[in-house]
């Protein structure tokens, strides 16, 4: 917190970056005590690894929320005015964090990079917490376990490793668990400077009246968010507040960057050799996707209409596309897949056909394992895929042949196989389970004006950590459906099995 209380005076942000100091000393003092009270403890297991992961992300979020509610609180009538832009005819959104649920909500939607948003107009809440809200999910797309890993006293034996896999990964880059977490951060740090660097000359370049403090300020915040997979922005109507294709344009590698995982990265930089991107599945994979995806949702987005055919009168239907089907195909399947969330199109507007699309085809899947995104991932599906055709494949092979199954450049006997085939199911099974049950408490108190189709894309975009939103999203939606988007964005982020293990031990106690 005490970055952006830099950030605040720097702006000259006063109540702000009181608020921040307040919080900081209020998350100082509750963490330095229980420090102090379980530095005995003993090293954690594997269940307890899962509980503190799960439990952490909570107090991460909860103590996250602090400045928000002190600000909305202690910052005078006045200020809060002064917050708005020039011209605009709204109250501050930082009013909005006046009830506590709502700045829980923002911390959670932030620290698990999924970027649906209480701050309706972004601008209105002032630069430090703009900062405050990228910063979040920049250190949330990483993982504050492996944060705390990298920087922290550091626990012996397999308690290390399980703290590691807790939150999602599995793949160590260096032999120490320390070292894997070091490594991904160096790797991190220095992918996002290289995003905001270029989004910053592209801006200049693109738009060189919009100044070089304003140019600096949302390149770095939309590094960070663009590289988490977040999806913040400092903009009110998020990338479409640029009003410009071409800026639309300039932020699709700084989504994609974020969707392909760390290890690979890892290997192109330690081999010297860029090919280690071409060979692995999943990045062949999301980008086949990108492909045939971007198509896809354009010809849903295209609008059907009537045109007379030598003066028949019902006459005969043709597809004609309209001037923002590519465009908006373009930039939210992506926005999509990546689980950005970055918005440049009223979805709420959108044909049910093409709603279920973006749903089915990108935001369940999401990108690379081992990156910052949410959904099932792309390995996963990669192997069920592969799985299929494996099995059907075994049917006609001779009863002595090796039943090998190549994934990527791995190849496993067949008992792996079917372990491999069978965890990437289940987590896949568990997550639709999920996904259908939140469904169902979200139509129970959804208001009448929103259809299924909008339901199904909001739970989706919640449990998958991916911020677009169909207009649900706000303020004024029914508490359940907050509390429900809340837990499904907590359990999207963990992948579910820590938040299963927590509740089953409470159960057991």
């Amino acid at each position: 917190m005490l970055v952006p209380l830099i950030v605040s005076l720097l702006y000259q942000e006063w109540y702000t970056g009181l608020s921040f100091l307040i919080a900081a000393g209020i998350t100082t003092l509750v963490g330095g005590l229980a420090y102090k009270s379980c530095e005995d403890a003993p090293e954690p297991k594997r269940h307890h690894a899962m509980i503190v992961a799960a439990l952490g992300w909570v107090a991460t979020a909860f103590f996250g929320a602090l400045p928000f509610i002190i600000a909305a609180y202690i910052t005078p009538p006045g200020v809060i005015e002064s917050l708005i832009p020039a011209g605009a005819g709204y109250q501050s959104s930082l009013l909005n964090f006046q009830n506590p649920l709502h700045a829980f909500f923002e911390a959670m939607s932030g620290y698990t990079t999924t970027g649906l948003t209480m701050s309706v107009h972004e601008p209105s809440v002032g630069n430090a917490f703009l900062w405050y809200r990228s910063q979040m999910q920049w250190i949330g797309g990483a993982g504050m376990i492996i944060l705390s890993l990298a920087i922290l006293r550091q626990p012996h034996g397999t308690a290390g490793i399980s703290l590691y896999e807790s939150e999602a990964r599995s793949e160590r880059l260096r032999p120490s668990i320390a070292g894997t977490a070091r490594a991904i951060w160096k790797i991190y740090v220095g992918v996002t400077a290289i995003v905001a660097v270029y989004l910053a000359a592209a801006t200049f370049f693109i738009q060189p009246g919009y100044g070089i403090e304003n140019t600096i300020f949302d390149a770095i915040n939309h590094a960070m968010t663009g590289q988490s997979t977040g999806g913040f922005s400092t903009l009110d109507n998020s990338i479409a507040g640029y009003g410009s294709y071409a800026m639309e344009l300039v932020h699709i590698p700084a989504m994609v960057t974020g969707a392909i995982a760390i290890p690979v990265y890892y290997s192109a930089l330690s081999e010297r050799d860029i090919r280690e991107f071409t060979r692995d599945p999943q990045v062949r994979t999301m980008f086949a996707f990108f492909v045939v995806g971007v198509i896809g949702l354009t010809a849903f987005l295209a609008r059907w209409v009537g045109v007379p055919y030598n003066g028949d009168p019902v006459g005969y239907v043709a597809r004609v596309a309209t001037s923002d089907a590519l465009r908006d195909g373009l930039f939210q399947f992506i926005s999509g897949l990546t689980t950005t969330g970055w918005q440049t199109s009223a979805i709420g507007d959108w044909n049910s056909g093409s709603v279920l699309f973006i749903v089915l085809g990108a935001m369940l899947i999401g990108g690379a394992a081992g990156a910052t995104v949410g959904g099932i991932k792309i390995i996963r599906g990669y192997i069920i895929g592969r799985g299929i055709s494996w099995e059907v494949s075994r049917v006609f092979r001779p009863e002595h042949a090796i039943d090998d199954l190549r994934i990527g450049q791995q190849i496993f006997k067949a008992d792996e196989a079917n372990d491999e085939i069978r965890s990437a199911a289940t987590f896949a099974f568990a997550y639709l389970i999920l996904l259908g049950l939140s469904l169902f408490v979200l139509l129970a108190v959804l208001p009448s004006e929103f259809t299924l189709a909008d339901a199904i894309f909001e739970v989706a975009t919640a449990q998958g950590t991916v911020g677009l939103s169909s207009g649900i999203t706000g303020p004024g939606m029914p508490v359940i459906a907050e509390i429900l988007f809340i837990v499904q964005m907590w359990m999207g982020r963990l992948e579910i099995i820590p938040i299963l293990v927590t509740i089953n031990t409470i159960f057991r106690r």
